[in-house]
């Protein structure tokens, strides 16, 4: 018989041994880091090098203390907007998530990629998830139960109003890269998820907890073949496609 996982215990009150507060206390000292309250999480490469680029910016921190890998945090001048590199995968996400709700930040805006494997998503189409099914294990800690998780209300209809061209579908978020197969796609679909990226349902999920304003913005970076039959997937992101969507979303930061 099948045992079922429960990572978070409804009888557990105790205090984490690690938290992001004390995390940074230990990691800046005396420094008295204080952050814009909304900020854009990249979850794709050259997000950072396409914002500095086309506008004028400033470092705050050479070092975001997240407990994964410190990175740089930016922020865009004249806006009360930063942008940094978010990670890879739920775990890191969720730590700088954690992070940043800790140093102040309200809104937060996660801007990456996903692979499609529906009929409903072409290449380079442009999907805000109004719901993200969660199949990575982040979550499980904050949540006794969760099937999907979903962004905030209001985030959500103001990111579709603006960016005109997007579609809001359902995707799933999963830790284990290479475990994608034909079957569980297929049940994916069923479920109505058109897509599959590595930290949206954990990012969602862990907002609301936190009481975070957060929406994730993703552009489709390839197409899976449908049946063992199709074709083999092929990278199609490109430069201009990335540069493209990058303006959209820093316009939407930008119009909030």
């Amino acid at each position: 018989m099948g045992v079922k996982l429960m990572w978070k215990h409804p009888e557990d009150n105790t205090q984490a041994i690690i938290t992001a507060q004390k995390h940074i206390e230990s990691c800046h000292g005396g420094e008295n880091l204080i952050l814009p309250e909304t900020a854009i999480l990249f979850y794709m490469s050259s997000g950072e090098k396409f914002v500095k680029s086309h506008y004028r910016t400033k470092l705050l921190t050479k070092s975001f203390p997240r407990f994964l890998s410190s990175c740089p945090v930016y922020q865009i001048k004249g806006r009360n907007i930063c942008f940094l590199d978010g990670g890879r995968g739920a775990p890191q996400a969720v730590d700088t998530l954690e992070t940043l709700a800790a140093l102040g930040v309200k809104t937060v805006i996660t801007v990456g990629m996903f692979g499609a494997f529906s009929e409903e998503i072409e290449s380079g189409e442009i999907v805000i998830p109004n719901k993200a099914f969660v199949e990575e294990g982040t979550s499980l800690h904050y949540y006794s139960n969760i099937e999907y998780s979903q962004p905030s209300e209001e985030l959500l209809r103001k990111a579709a109003e603006y960016i005109t061209d997007s579609k809001l579908m359902p995707i799933v978020s999963t830790d284990a890269v290479y475990r994608q197969t034909f079957f569980k796609e297929k049940l994916w679909r069923q479920k109505g998820a058109v897509g599959v990226d590595m930290e949206t349902s954990a990012l969602l999920s862990v907002g609301a907890y936190l009481n975070i304003n957060i929406v994730s913005i993703l552009i489709a970076s390839d197409k899976h073949p449908l049946n063992e039959h199709d074709h083999s997937w092929k990278w199609t992101m490109t430069k201009e496609k990335r540069y493209e969507f990058f303006r959209k979303c820093l316009k939407f930061a930008e119009s909030i």
